[in-house]
């Protein structure tokens, strides 16, 4: 049995279980938001003991695709704050123990929510990342701004939008306001591709934005990487324990890729309606016992 747990509503689950229907295969989909409320789950540590979640029976032996998310900030009611902690805190456990596919497993080697750590670990990978700093002090900030042209990125994983910013915007910064992540800008078209087990399914953006996110005209061709690359890609996604991962580069007018980071719980969907539900075709693959490597 596929199971597909996270927020039943959330668009990239609804993309999934949608995408899987399509193709005739059944998908199992666990609601957390029903089971936060309703406070019905029980999870058992030991590796091979079935769960109760939500009126649903978890087989430890099947193939899980998740997107945990713990709502547990948004609740105005300590009670229910609890409950979402209780059970997100629960869930990721059991997931972590279970012999069956999980993708990806709670316990994977991410550090995509520090870019500096992420960074540093991408470039000790082999993969050439742009320069960037962290910190606090403007007089390093400004100096490293004043260099050339750059970006300001969120320091964690929070979804942020990227934008050009100068030496100028940060005359009246203050170290209390830190810490802020600068990188390099590098001029090139834009480049996602998610890695699926041994597959690679990449498009290349053309986008007259900084970040091309933000762009409602950028235009998606789908795209191969240099077979290196790719390989690299495969290797590394698997090293994080993760067989499933998005990745973004830019590509420089000499065809350098720059890698910009790993994202180990990619929001999908945009991309796959683009490749024609390949992305979610090599995921059911997967889940359904398909190679891993």
């Amino acid at each position: 049995m596929i199971y597909a747990v996270g927020i039943a509503s959330e668009r990239t689950i609804e993309h999934f279980t949608a995408g899987a229907g399509a193709r005739g295969v059944e998908v199992e989909t666990v609601d957390l938001r029903e089971a936060a409320e309703q406070g019905d789950w029980q999870l058992t540590m030991g590796g091979d003991r079935p769960a109760r979640l939500g009126g649903h029976t978890l087989d430890p032996e099947g193939a899980y695709y998740c997107r945990i998310t713990d709502l547990s900030a948004l609740q105005e009611e300590r009670g229910r704050a609890l409950h979402w902690r209780w059970l997100t805190t629960a869930l990721t456990a059991w997931l972590d123990h279970i012999p069956g596919l999980v993708v990806n497993r709670p316990s994977i080697h991410s550090d995509n929510g520090s870019k500096p750590l992420h960074e540093w670990t991408l470039t000790r990978a082999g993969f050439t990342v742009p320069e960037s700093v962290t910190g606090s002090s403007p007089q390093r900030l400004q100096a490293f701004a004043e260099a050339g042209p750059t970006l300001v990125k969120a320091v964690s994983g929070v979804r942020a939008d990227s934008r050009l910013v100068e030496a100028r915007d940060l005359a009246d910064f203050h170290p209390w306001q830190g810490p802020v992540h600068l990188q390099r800008y590098v001029e090139g078209q834009d480049v996602r591709a998610h890695v699926v087990g041994a597959h690679v399914h990449a498009e290349e953006i053309v986008s007259g934005a900084v970040d091309y996110r933000t762009d409602p005209d950028a235009v998606f061709t789908p795209c191969e990487l240099p077979g290196p690359l790719a390989e690299r890609m495969v290797r590394h996604t698997a090293h994080l324990g993760m067989s499933f991962a998005g990745w973004d580069f830019k590509v420089a007018e000499d065809g350098t890729h720059w890698c910009l980071e790993v994202n180990p719980m990619p929001a999908y969907d945009w991309y796959d309606r683009r490749l024609g539900g390949d992305i979610t075709a090599s995921l059911l693959g997967l889940l359904q016992g398909g190679p891993r490597d």
